[in-house]
């Protein structure tokens, strides 16, 4: 199949039918190519040096790791969105459009039916991004054919239709050609396509093959490999009833050695797995986890529940987080409230306080009260919510672990945000203020984040002025962290605050911040938003046609686009439909994201 037609000499020809072994593979590929061919992408790795060691591992030294200044997706949440991945996908996409523009040449890709996932999500951003100039062309010259899935769960064919739509490379699946061949490629670098073959090679030993498969489980979750996560945990259950009990400790040994501990402690946990009826559960875990991540609600429940379906030899802990999971997938379901309360009760029983517990039961206890307390708050019944939380708080008493310390900081955030909703945002903002001092709330994103829910909570509670100094924070600890994207969204938020108090010289200001990070993250939308607020605020430079013509080109957001654009057209943009500040800075991360776009 082709999309478009190459009309510039000599194009930069990429094959990126790298395989689902290693996260952004093709992307690298692409990137390669491009420099191979005399792009050096000017300033780009430099200015965003913990992205580019990602994409690139000892090219660059950036000051703090990625993980030190972006969040990364949560399995104890369920909350797929990762500021990690999102990062390094977009200036994996910038880069490829500095490329081009450098060489004044188009990029002609190759077998995208065969990319790695993370790497096509990278693509299809490349491909908005390049709508921002015309020097910048993606041409899709041939899909290749599409691999037959070793299973259900790792069959994303319709991720990858949805992914193609986006880039104007729709196709019907039944005009794909299929690739039958029963070898899975291995392309990539790293630690993650290493761990692949040694996870699904036939000539490893069976200790080996198994360690591998936990280690890139984990390592696959926080890359959001999620195709190559369903390969590997459904490759190893197969191999699980050849499996002795006294090779089990063997394999837990190993796998923490090759694994990345310095995330395991909080995601993953290897320290509540101690049988063979465990490995199996973590494997139907990581199942359910990205099939939920794909918003198959039905098969991660199933995958979930199937964790405790071996009764002999599952651990409390274990079987406490499939009733925790199982019922935290439950509540994403309209009228399933009580199915899901009662997923918690079993998940209390399961974990029935005996002397001498390890503090994981302990933990674990508490996940489930976080849980009991959010489901209470959804039945309005606010004073047993909170009790619920207490009880969580109580369960982590003396215990100071980098995995307690992420249940306290999830608790004392929900507490704080069951405050506000029960109409009560001076007590919220109090118990915010609480956990300032919490281990790690020196960093880059417990700054940003904390200081923004806190400007948040401020304008509820009608202190305009200290609100908007802490949203100053906010951008300071976005600028350090070289976070564009969320410069953007705050600076687009304070221009909207500062209209509505009628500062348009501030308001004017933070437009053209807004719009600046915008086109650096080339987003035709948000670009468009910035220059509708210049233009609100007075700045007579603007021009409409301009943001008209911007906005049209968006491709994540072509409704909220097509509705700015009618109003521009209608001479001026309303201030209150212009973007203002919230009380949580999470935000879905809809460029990088295919699931729910088509």
């Amino acid at each position: 199949m082709t999309v478009g037609s190459v009309t510039a000499d000599h194009p930069v020809i990429s094959e990126v039918a790298t395989g689902p072994a290693a996260s952004y593979a093709g992307l690298r590929q692409a990137i390669s190519d491009m420099r191979s061919s005399g792009a050096t992408f000017g300033s780009l790795p430099t200015d965003y040096a913990a992205e580019w060691a990602t994409l690139f591992p000892g090219e660059v030294t950036p000051a703090l790791p990625l993980r030190d200044i972006a969040l990364a997706a949560s399995e104890r949440r369920l909350h797929r969105e990762s500021e990690q991945v999102y990062r390094t996908i977009a200036v994996a996409a910038a880069a490829l459009c500095a490329g081009m523009i450098e060489l004044d040449r188009p990029l002609v890709l190759r077998g995208l039916n065969q990319t790695d996932l993370s790497s096509l999500r990278g693509f299809m951003r490349a491909f908005e991004f390049a709508r921002m100039d015309p020097s910048a062309r993606i041409v899709i010259d041939d899909i290749g054919a599409v691999r037959v899935p070793k299973g259900v769960e790792a069959d994303f064919r319709a991720d990858r239709r949805r992914c193609l739509a986006r880039m104007d490379a729709s196709v019907a699946e039944s005009g794909w050609m299929i690739d039958s061949s029963p070898a899975v490629p291995t392309s990539g670098v790293g630690q993650e396509a290493g761990l692949f073959e040694a996870a699904i090679g036939d000539q490893n030993q069976l200790v080996d093959r198994l360690a591998a498969a936990l280690s890139y489980c984990q390592a696959g979750f926080f890359s959001a490999n999620w195709e190559g996560m369903a390969i590997v945990a459904l490759e190893s259950l197969h191999l699980l009833p050849d499996l002795s009990e006294a090779r089990v400790t063997q394999i837990l040994d190993q796998a923490i050695r090759s694994g990345d501990d310095s995330e395991a402690a909080i995601e993953f946990e290897p320290g509540i797995l101690r049988t063979a009826t465990d490995l199996g559960a973590y494997f139907a875990k990581v199942l359910g986890i990205q099939a939920t991540f794909r918003g198959d609600q039905t098969s991660a429940l199933n995958w979930f529940r199937r964790m405790r379906e071996a009764e002999e030899g599952l651990s409390p802990e274990v079987r406490a987080q499939s009733h925790l999971y199982s019922a935290l997938t439950l509540t994403k379901r309209k009228r399933e409230l009580p199915a899901a309360v009662g997923e918690l009760e079993a998940g209390f029983a399961a974990l029935a306080p005996i002397r001498g517990e390890p503090a994981s039961m302990r933990r674990e206890r508490g996940w489930l009260h976080n849980l009991r307390g959010l489901t209470f708050f959804a039945e309005k019944r606010h004073k047993s919510a909170f009790e619920q939380e207490k009880q969580a708080l109580e369960c982590l008493a003396d215990l100071d672990d980098a995995s307690s310390t992420h249940l306290r900081i999830n608790i004392y955030s929900n507490i704080s945000v069951l405050q506000e909703r029960s109409g009560k945002p001076e007590m919220a903002l109090r118990t915010w203020e609480r956990f300032a001092g919490v281990a790690g709330a020196d960093s880059i994103s417990f700054r940003k984040h904390h200081s923004y829910r806190s400007a948040g909570l401020k304008l509820l509670v009608g202190q305009s002025d200290v609100a908007v100094a802490e949203l100053g924070t906010v951008l300071e600890a976005a600028r350090a962290g070289t976070d564009d994207f969320h410069e953007c969204e705050v600076n687009l938020e304070l221009g909207g605050l500062h209209l509505r108090l009628s500062n348009t010289d501030a308001a004017e200001s933070h437009f053209v911040r807004a719009e600046a990070a915008a086109r650096r993250i080339g987003d035709p939308y948000r670009t468009a938003q910035a220059m509708a607020g210049r233009n609100t605020a007075g700045d007579s430079t603007v021009s409409t046609k301009t943001a008209i013509d911007i906005a049209r080109r968006s491709l994540t957001h072509p409704r909220a686009a097509a509705e700015l654009a009618a109003e521009l057209s209608n001479g001026c943009v309303a201030i209150d439909s212009l973007p203002q500040p919230r009380t949580k800075l999470n935000r879905p991360f809809d460029l990088v994201n295919f699931q729910d776009c088509g």
